[in-house]
């Protein structure tokens, strides 16, 4: 019996697209990037401050809010940084469940993203989370 040999399946992504995507992903890196040093230093000076009563009951809500969402860009980082993997394997658009093209038009709205909307839909109508479920 001959044996099946493991395709890969390659992105119909044009250089130019698929470099305009690059991009898209450099700047939501970014700014995730940004975004999560400014939160650590107000996180940080917030804890030196010390304040008293009531309003460290607050502070700790704002800290704990602050710290999930620093978490969940922690988390987006990493789904970024596989994107741009894929660029570079020229393996980018394609779903990672039934490997076909992702389209266009949902890659332009999550860069991100690593399921086509029918694999999303099935997944979320299954319960199973996915990791492009980020913001």
């Amino acid at each position: 019996m001959a044996r099946k040999k493991n395709t890969v399946v390659k992105s119909s992504f044009s250089d130019a697209q698929l470099s305009e995507f690059r991009d898209i992903l450099f700047r939501e890196r970014q700014s995730i990037l940004s975004r999560l040093r400014h939160s650590s230093v107000h996180l940080e000076s917030s804890r030196q401050a010390g304040d008293e009563g009531a309003e460290i009951g607050s502070d700790d809500f704002i800290r704990e809010t602050g710290i999930q969402i620093m978490s969940e860009d922690a988390k987006k980082l990493d789904v970024i940084a596989m994107a741009l993997r894929s660029i570079e394997n020229q393996t980018y658009g394609i779903c990672q469940d039934c490997h076909k093209a992702i389209s266009e038009l949902r890659l332009k709205a999550k860069p991100y993203a690593r399921l086509c909307i029918d694999c999303k839909s099935l997944r979320e109508e299954q319960g199973i989370a996915d990791s492009d479920d980020y913001r």
